[in-house]
């Protein structure tokens, strides 16, 4: 969900060094076999990354010279104390810049670039990227292109944020090699700014074979593009950067015919995990990342249980990431042991802490209900749910044409049901819903604030 706006397929935008593409190969290959790793021997291959980068970090990076203290005898690192180094909030990143760049990276980790994430709520975080990290992204996003048997030599459409790449609508952009290897599929880019409708006349333009695009632009475009009697269809879907409820699944299969895979990762972190298409889990992508799942206490989740996503990116040098808290809820998954891939998995992204409820008592809400039984009670185009205090919900939703009015008492007696009794729902009426800074469309929001977890590692 962060689900932030990373999508590696962005990097692909514009013509990449011959260097850094037979990195990005060499690094896929590798990809291939620590895939099938054992615990143990995945475990023992994350060690051989984790050590050096704190190291790293401990002379370079001035955040972490003290922070990281527990860790260290001398010049050996303790992973037994690792669960004793504090979280790296956001609001920490956001204010630290400066002291989370390195001083010094060592040169065979690539050329340092100047980043940001999307600013979903208005305030970006501020980072500095090297090469080597955005080598890792693209090969596992290649990986992702393997499994689900995308062919280079066709066409990819891709929504992209106006910061990436410029591809002002209506025409967007066009380069040659979307898929590294592969140097003549076309890859079609087009702004986020451009609307439904503009997005759906540029892809009956194009008519591209694989689109990747925000997951939170996915129903509206199969919703109006069925409503416009249009036949557009792909062979397969990424969504990327925003929670993906399954009737969006649905619609794009009823509407376009193609599956729709899900790519969850963070702009800091890169990749963090990917559907699978053996078992339907989420496959982290451990050999790039460290993922922990915790729970407001700061313990690890168990399986099936849902947390806080921490995430410690084993490439990225240039700005410190350890422990970082991206924002995000997930729930661990359990692994199949039937399928060929043996990394660890997520069940389910629950995505943003802004798209979760929270009420007085610090229970946590995840509005995980149907799309299809609230349209039944408000004829609607358009709709979001806002928590606007502790037990008030307002239901925003753009009303569809020539609809009559909304069962606002069923709709109360459902969320109630689907959310806590204690609730207090209203129904607004508005012109349009607008998309977030990041260019997303958030079915749920809430303006409460979140109490601090009370981890004794906060």
């Amino acid at each position: 969900m962060h689900q932030g706006a990373f999508v590696t397929s962005f990097e692909h935008a514009l013509p990449m060094a011959d260097r850094t593409d037979q990195m990005v190969i060499k690094f896929r290959d590798v990809l291939a076999a620590t895939e099938r790793l054992s615990p143990a021997e995945l475990t023992a291959y994350q060690r051989q990354l984790l050590v050096p980068l704190l190291k790293h970090a401990r002379s370079n990076v001035p955040f972490y010279r003290t922070r990281l203290a527990p860790l260290f005898r001398g010049d050996e690192v303790d992973l037994n104390r690792w669960s004793e180094i504090p979280i790296l909030t956001r609001a920490e990143a956001q204010s630290n810049t400066r002291a989370l760049a390195a001083t010094v990276v060592p040169p065979h980790l690539g050329r340092v670039s100047l980043d940001e994430t999307s600013g979903s709520t208005g305030r970006p975080v501020v980072f500095s990227t090297n090469e080597l990290q955005m080598v890792a992204a693209r090969a596992v996003t290649d990986r992702l292109y393997r499994w689900w048997g995308l062919d280079g030599h066709l066409t990819m459409a891709t929504y992209i944020s106006r910061r990436k790449v410029p591809a002002p609508a209506p025409d967007g952009v066009t380069y040659e090699g979307w898929r590294v290897g592969f140097p003549s599929g076309l890859h079609h880019l087009i702004d986020m700014s451009a609307d439904t409708d503009q997005q759906i006349d540029w892809l009956v333009k194009r008519r591209p074979h694989y689109l990747t695009a925000y997951s939170s632009t996915l129903r509206p475009l199969a919703e109006r593009v069925r409503e416009r009697g249009i036949k557009l269809r792909f062979e397969r879907i990424i969504g990327v950067s925003s929670l993906l409820p399954h009737e969006t699944r649905t619609v794009c299969r009823e509407v376009f015919g193609a599956p729709l895979i899900d790519q969850y990762g963070a702009d800091e972190a890169g990749s963090i995990a990917t559907d699978c298409p053996n078992c339907g889990l989420y496959h982290i992508a451990a050999e790039s990342v460290l993922v922990e799942v915790l729970d407001d206490m700061g313990r690890p989740c168990a399986p099936g249980e849902t947390g806080r996503v921490i995430v410690t990116p084993f490439y990225s040098y240039a700005t410190g990431f350890i422990r970082y808290e991206i924002g995000d809820y997930a729930t661990v998954g359990l692994n199949d042991t039937r399928c060929p891939v043996r990394l660890p998995t997520l069940k389910r992204i629950i995505g943003r802490y802004r798209n979760t409820f929270r009420l007085a008592d610090g229970r946590i809400i995840y509005p995980l209900f149907s799309i299809a039984k609230l349209k039944a009670l408000v004829p609607m185009v358009q709709f979001q749910v806002v928590q606007t205090s502790y037990d008030e919900i307002e239901v925003r939703y753009v009303p569809a044409p020539g609809a009559g009015p909304a069962d606002e008492g069923g709709l109360g007696t459902y969320l109630r049901q689907e959310l806590d009794p204690g609730f207090r729902i209203s129904v607004v009426v508005v012109n349009d819903i607008p998309r977030s800074p990041s260019g997303k469309f958030e079915d749920f929001v809430s303006l409460v604030d979140r109490k601090a977890p009370t981890s004794p590692t906060q």
